[in-house]
């Protein structure tokens, strides 16, 4: 009777393990966060032209939101470095290269060196000419 009971149980093991396998692996494409591809190539050293190069093939609006994310960003960190404070406080030329310093490491730490957008935002936001930096 036990090699019956033995029987019963592989059988029964057998036919949960046939049912509760899919017999076709999952269709699901993997979703691809251009924002965090971004930043970790920008994390990395490589400059804005590189990056833009690398995700030539993906959508122009999708790289655009990106962009205008990493813009945001930007912004939002020279905001928290009180630069705006710093830029009017400055009074000589090393108090000037400390605020245009902290300008270049968020550019590029976001790679966007070379992107007019940004810098035109920040004009605008914090009052520091652009032909400075």
């Amino acid at each position: 009777m036990s090699t019956f009971k033995l029987r019963v149980a592989v059988l029964l093991a057998a036919t949960m393990l046939l049912v509760g396998t899919p017999l076709v692996p999952a269709q699901n494409q993997r979703v691809v966060n251009l924002y965090s591809v971004w930043v970790q190539l920008a994390l990395r050293g490589h400059p804005q032209e590189e990056i833009e190069s690398l995700l030539r093939n993906m959508d122009p609006a999708t790289i655009e939101d990106v962009k205008t994310r990493l813009r945001r960003t930007v912004i939002a960190n020279l905001e928290l470095k009180k630069l705006r404070q710093n830029y009017r406080a400055s009074r000589d030329k090393d108090d000037l290269n400390v605020v245009l310093h902290q300008i270049q490491t968020e550019l590029r730490f976001a790679s966007l060196e070379n992107d007019e957008v940004v810098r035109m935002m920040i004009k605008d936001r914090f009052g520091v000419p652009i032909d400075q930096f």
